[in-house]
């Protein structure tokens, strides 16, 4: 809402004015009162807004942690949701956390590769694999969180072996299984990290399809 003040002319006595500057004073520091109920100059902060209305809309100064426009709504942060649900009403959820390199003979080099370490989560949600030699191509897929989903998805046309097994011991498999085996293109194994009862996540098999455990 406009505030607005008695205005003083240059013909104008000051003194004879003295109640007049001191009401647009009073005026000022009133508006200016009621705004650092919601603005707070020396912290820095906005609260108490009962609604708040923009085009845009931006978290973070060195580093931008959200980003609202008018075209995008981006969020550059991990996100916690807790004591309630993601409800997805006319829209679909898209994944598409794809490790751009494809673990394969040639990105092996004759060495195991890791998916995660001992200290990190494995960091993509899909991992393609391949193998066009004749030794088996051998992953290791670490610890992860629990709730996390990795996807293995045979992407390569030649057949070669491509074997997955845990250094950490923690899938559970049928049969006391200890390795996932692939050697097709098109065949996937979905996994799903799951609280063993103390806090710690063990990998099963949920999904996929065309692979082996032994």
């Amino acid at each position: 809402m406009a505030i607005s003040v008695t205005e003083i002319l240059g013909t104008d006595s000051l003194s004879g004015s003295r109640i007049v500057i001191n009401d647009n004073f009073n005026i000022l520091a009133n508006e200016i009162n009621s705004m650092e109920v919601y603005f707070s100059p020396s912290a820095g902060t906005i609260t108490n807004l009962n609604n708040l209305q923009t085009d845009a809309l931006r978290v973070g100064l060195s580093t931008v942690r959200l980003d609202i426009n008018a075209s995008t709504f981006d969020i550059i942060s991990n996100v916690n949701v807790e004591g309630g649900d993601i409800n997805l009403n006319g829209g679909g959820l898209t994944r598409n956390n794809v490790d751009p390199q494809t673990l394969d003979d040639v990105f092996a080099a004759s060495s195991t590769i890791s998916v995660g370490t001992s200290t990190a989560l494995p960091p993509y949600t899909i991992e393609r694999v391949a193998n066009s030699g004749s030794t088996p191509v051998q992953i290791e897929l670490w610890d992860g969180k629990i709730g996390q989903e990795i996807f293995f998805v045979y992407s390569g046309a030649a057949g070669g072996e491509v074997e997955i097994t845990s250094p950490g011991l923690n899938f559970v498999l049928q049969g006391s299984g200890t390795t996932i085996s692939m050697n097709g293109i098109g065949q996937t194994v979905h996994l799903l990290c799951v609280d063993d009862g103390t806090g710690n996540g063990d990998w099963y098999i949920i999904g996929g399809t065309g692979y082996t455990v032994s």
